[in-house]
């Protein structure tokens, strides 16, 4: 009830204020009973934002692994493994903008049904939904680290073994026309036309990358899959082409022509695996890398991975903090913005991505900055938004007796 200056209160109303007030509870009681309800508001939310976010970004990938079952005759069990290998790498982009919208669509929801405004009547500000946002954060970066620390690595490197298992079972049915594949570790193979089968290939060029050397290029007129054969695996059979590879050293480049050659891929346990790959690296092993190489050689490539990998993770916090006034301060009524911020959001921090990776070999530093810099800019937007939050004083129009409204 909110009593004006100059008013009585009327006989009718004043047996109902003496009545004895229901008991507030234990201090802090309101508090978690509002931060369980958005915790809970927020759940929905989030899975349903994985789930939508998971599909768009993996949408691409189910025409290939259909055709390898359908068309090719891949078990589907090899399929399945592939497409949980894919995983690792969506989530770390997933989580961040799942939580963002998770977030608006909850504080959304309350203010669609004027809940926001009753608890800021209440005396509940902006940093008493703090607590859960908070706790949502936290949770959301612990996860997405432990994706960036070890589920990337182990992702690709499961991709890899599981390539070369289905390469073992049913050669060529990875390939497909004008794509470079990697059919082996270090090994890519880009064909300009494919059989239905996958099978056979024409305008082959396959390329092997040797550890200290440039890599080694195969052009050939036409190819074919050979199926695996006792202990030599899975082969390819080229016709009609030339080898080419640099020596850098000498300075001298060397061609040589074949009629017919066979080359057998290295498709063990770990063979042929590059051991410096970062992709395959977790975060403590790029740390050391970065520490031993610097700037040099590939510590650039390195502590491009490292920054990145961390800057995903931190954007969990950065983003979950973002929302929050966002979400406070959406309309009460009509469509929810939240989606198409969350778009927004993931595209600016998709261009800063994009701007590092092409600063790599140019300016080390530049790309760090980058990397960083959406993460500080909204955290700091973030946290001067609530700095100002507490300040912020709304005063209600008050009756003169005169019958108008003054401030």
């Amino acid at each position: 009830m909110i009593l004006y200056p100059g008013f009585g209160v009327a006989p009718e109303l004043s047996a109902v204020m003496r009545t004895p007030a229901i008991p507030a509870g234990p201090p802090g009681t309101k508090m978690k009973i509002v931060h369980k309800y958005l915790l809970a508001e927020s759940v929905g939310p989030f899975l349903i934002g994985l789930f939508t976010f998971s599909l768009v970004m993996l949408l691409q990938r189910f025409a290939p692994l259909a055709d390898m079952v359908i068309a090719k005759n891949v078990p589907p069990s090899l399929v399945a493994r592939l497409f949980l290998s894919l995983f690792p790498a969506c989530l770390e982009f997933i989580l961040p903008a799942a939580l963002f919208l998770a977030i608006m669509l909850a504080l959304g929801r309350l203010g669609a049904d004027s809940e926001t405004t009753a608890l800021q009547a209440a005396g509940i500000g902006m940093r008493g939904f703090l607590p859960p946002v908070i706790l949502l954060c936290g949770a959301s970066f612990l996860g997405s680290l432990f994706i960036v620390w070890s589920g990337v690595p182990w992702g690709n490197r499961h991709l890899q073994e599981t390539m070369a298992g289905i390469i073992s079972v049913r050669a060529g049915a990875g390939t497909s026309e004008h794509v470079f594949q990697e059919i082996a570790p270090d090994v890519l193979l880009f064909p300009d036309r494919v059989s239905p089968d996958g099978l056979r290939m024409g305008g082959v060029l396959l390329s092997q990358r040797i550890a200290g050397k440039e890599p080694l290029l195969t052009f050939a007129k036409d190819g074919e899959f050979l199926p695996a054969n006792g202990g030599k695996g899975v082969g390819l059979s080229l016709s009609d082409g030339t080898i080419h590879q640099e020596d850098t050293l000498s300075g001298i480049y060397r061609v040589a022509s074949f009629r017919r050659m066979e080359y057998f891929l290295p498709t063990g346990p770990g063979a042929g695996v590059d051991s410096g790959d970062p992709n395959r690296m977790t975060l403590p092993e790029l740390s050391r890398n970065i520490a031993t190489l610097g700037n040099t050689g590939r510590g650039a490539s390195y502590r491009h991975h490292f920054h990145r990998r961390l800057s995903l993770a931190v954007s969990c916090i950065s983003f979950g903090l973002f929302a929050l006034p966002l979400g406070l301060f959406q309309r009460a009524r009509g469509k929810s913005p939240a989606f198409a911020l969350t778009v927004v959001l993931i595209l600016v921090f998709y261009l800063f991505l994009a701007a590092s990776r092409a600063m790599v070999s140019r300016s080390p530093d530049v790309m760090v900055m980058l990397l960083w810099m959406p993460n500080v800019a909204v955290l700091a937007a973030s946290c001067w938004i609530l700095k100002r939050s507490d300040h912020r004083v709304i005063s209600m129009p008050v009756l003169s007796r005169g019958g108008r409204l003054k401030r």
